[in-house]
């Protein structure tokens, strides 16, 4: 079958209502376009969802993918460890990216069978078991150190990977834009954590790649962002000739960047 979907998904926490409680109310469009990117997914059926996550265990030069044939996780470490949900994991293609991805020098590291699922996975999956999203999940973290164009083409790997199989299949980018937008926010303010976001919302909206890839690496690291590899990641899996992506909505209440964008074939 093929990659059918793709988005691009933040993770703030206090979006769960048992963590953000009343303060979910400053960050209702990141909610209700959540939401929507949810039955979306779940109107085509996947089998599998493969998730990148910025906040998956770090290995140094590698992907970390979770390997455990039961991935599982709470949000304990947010006060709400009654918040559990649990997925099947797609061993063959994590298998399969392990093996095939030595042969294409992309190494992809398995994590011991006991890690949780970390919260930038658990958030969008959360959402998703909401819309009773059934499908099995795959999820690992970009290649930390690889340039730019090396993250296109590890997405590119993953997409190749994914139509090996006979599945329907929806990957997403789980990932913050900007932590300093604000002086009032945990990580105080840059003029470039505005302008970087105005960049990747611009290009992202626009189609256009080579935006993308123009970003100043000085802007990138002095905005403070975590999603960045992921999207690049997900935008070579997902290119703009194939899939055309929608900006569903984009605000900044706490000084952070959340992004959410639906790509459709």
């Amino acid at each position: 079958m093929a990659v059918l979907i793709g988005a691009i998904s933040p993770h703030p926490p206090l979006l769960i209502p048992e963590v953000g409680g009343k303060e979910r109310e400053k960050v209702k469009k990141t909610d209700l376009s959540l939401k929507r990117m949810a039955e979306e997914f779940k109107k085509l059926d996947l089998e599998t969802i493969l998730i990148i996550s910025p906040h998956a265990p770090y290995i140094y030069s590698s992907i970390s993918i979770y390997s455990s044939k039961l991935l599982y996780g709470d949000f304990s470490q947010f006060g709400a460890p009654q918040v559990y949900l649990e997925y099947e994991n797609n061993e063959s293609i994590v298998n399969e990216l392990i093996r095939q991805g030595k042969e294409k020098s992309i190494d992809f590291v398995p994590l011991s069978p006991d890690t949780p699922l970390d919260h930038a996975t658990m958030v969008p999956l959360y959402y998703l078991n909401e819309a009773k999203v059934q499908s099995k999940v795959v999820a690992m973290s970009p290649e930390f150190t690889a340039p730019k164009e090396k993250l296109i083409q590890i997405g590119e790997f993953i997409r190749d990977i994914c139509e090996q199989t006979n599945e329907r299949i929806g990957l997403i980018a789980s990932g913050d834009l900007s932590h300093r937008l604000s002086p009032y926010g945990p990580y105080g303010f840059t003029p470039n954590g505005p302008l970087f976001d105005k960049e990747v919302v611009s290009a992202i909206k626009n189609r256009d790649l080579k935006a993308l890839l123009s970003i100043p690496d000085n802007i990138i690291e002095d905005a403070g962002e975590c999603g960045f590899k992921p999207i690049l990641t997900l935008i070579g899996a997902l290119p703009f000739d194939e899939f055309t992506p929608e900006v569903l909505s984009y605000e900044g209440p706490f000084g952070v960047g959340y992004m959410v964008s639906i790509f459709r074939r």
